[in-house]
């Protein structure tokens, strides 16, 4: 397995991102489409009751790689993700767009 000091940038931010959030106790989820990722997350507020929010979005080659580097999984089924606040014009925010929970894998360093 690759050295996670060799990964690209992105991928170092992905991982980092999810290693935050997934340390509140519920799930990340992310949303694609043919060329981006958008990352739903747990935000900050209201304890383990708080909302989701869109926090970024990423190439969705950059996701790809972290899967194949064996850095982060992604859950088996597309499932439907919660509610979650942002820009109502990104296409995320599509109803019928479902995703699929992410979570980052344990690495050495």
């Amino acid at each position: 397995m690759t050295k996670p000091v060799t990964y690209r940038p992105a991928v170092r931010n992905l991982i980092s991102v999810l290693r935050f959030r997934s340390s509140f106790g519920r799930p990340c989820y992310i949303k694609r489409n043919r060329q981006h990722a958008a990352l739903i997350v747990p935000e900050l507020r209201n304890g383990a009751e708080g909302p989701y929010a869109h926090l970024k979005t990423f190439d969705r080659a950059t996701v790809h790689e972290a899967v194949v580097l064996g850095a982060v999984t992604l859950g088996p089924d597309l499932v439907d993700v919660p509610a979650f606040s942002g820009n109502r014009n990104h296409w995320a925010y599509e109803v019928a767009h479902q995703g699929r929970t992410i979570q980052p894998k344990r690495v050495a360093s």
